[in-house]
């Protein structure tokens, strides 16, 4: 487990795509007290998750339905109050059945430095993010 300072908010992004993970971190870094813990894969976060508060989950990589719908009944389970955001392609339509159907947020790639600064604004405002709110 991976320890998170104590007052500080922690975002946690299974993204395959470094450059995803590097907007999300470029937002981030405009609050003193915000971190990101990222990981190439889903399956690294069930392995290795971070201890501590999360504040939000990201998802961006590309792994099936199947694999969306085991990690998000997994953190539904690991941190039920926690927004979690799935990050998608265009015409994907049963990955973003599975994100709805799973409580998260979907959105689109690409996802543009106001839709991340819109998304992550809630977490580092302090204001609650709940699933079908718009981002």
């Amino acid at each position: 487990m991976r320890p998170v300072s104590a007052g500080t908010v922690c975002v946690v992004m299974a993204c395959s795509d470094p450059r995803e993970a590097d907007e999300v971190s470029r937002q981030l870094a405009q609050v003193d007290s915000a971190c990101l813990v990222t990981y190439f894969r889903q399956q690294d976060l069930m392995l290795n998750s971070p201890a501590g508060k999360v504040a939000m989950v990201i998802l961006a990589t590309e792994d099936s339905p199947a694999a969306l719908r085991g990690m998000l009944s997994w953190l539904r389970r690991r941190l039920p109050h926690c927004p979690i955001t799935v990050v998608g392609d265009a015409g994907a339509g049963e990955y973003e059945q599975v994100a709805r159907e799973g409580g998260a947020i979907f959105v689109v790639r690409p996802v543009f430095q106001e839709q991340w600064a819109a998304i992550l604004s809630a977490v580092t405002q302090g204001e609650p993010v709940r699933a079908g709110q718009p981002a």
